[in-house]
């Protein structure tokens, strides 16, 4: 079921913190890279962030969760995590299909790993366009997606 989290609560973004190092360090694994940064990330960032969050909590267990934030471009999908555990479920899909319900017809932009290829086709089935490819200093290659309704 989908819960907001409220960040200002330090043992929910505490559970949210260790759900997305157990993600992100997957996620590091697949892509070759172990720096990514938000595996650097502490408590006082995540609570700092300034992102709207969701979660998706069954039978009381964080299973995933999705953060954004509103700029001067629309909107930005900082940060998608799930559970290692309920991968390929679909928790990822309902968490992004509620940040599209929630901007309405504002543009949606996220930006992942290249060599992230089941984030890339989660957003290449729910209608994103990769739109900018760059790369991060010591080599990480990273694709822009862009929804526009």
């Amino acid at each position: 079921m989908l819960v907001p989290i409220d960040l200002a609560d330090a043992l929910l973004t505490a559970e949210l913190l260790q759900l997305q190092r157990l993600a992100y360090r997957q996620e590091a694994e697949l892509i070759g890279y172990p720096d990514l940064p938000p595996l650097k990330e502490g408590l006082p960032e995540l609570m700092d962030s300034g992102e709207t969050m969701l979660g998706w909590r069954v039978d009381g267990e964080l299973q995933g969760a999705v953060g954004f934030i509103e700029d001067g471009d629309g909107i930005l999908i900082c940060r998608l995590v799930v559970s290692p555990t309920v991968q390929r479920r679909g928790v990822a899909m309902q968490l992004v299909n509620a940040v599209l319900d929630w901007v309405g017809a504002q543009p949606l932009r996220v930006s992942t790993a290249a060599a992230n290829t089941p984030a890339l086709a989660l957003y290449a089935k729910l209608g994103f366009k990769p739109v900018r490819t760059s790369q991060t200093p010591d080599g990480l290659a990273l694709v822009s997606l862009l929804h526009t309704g």
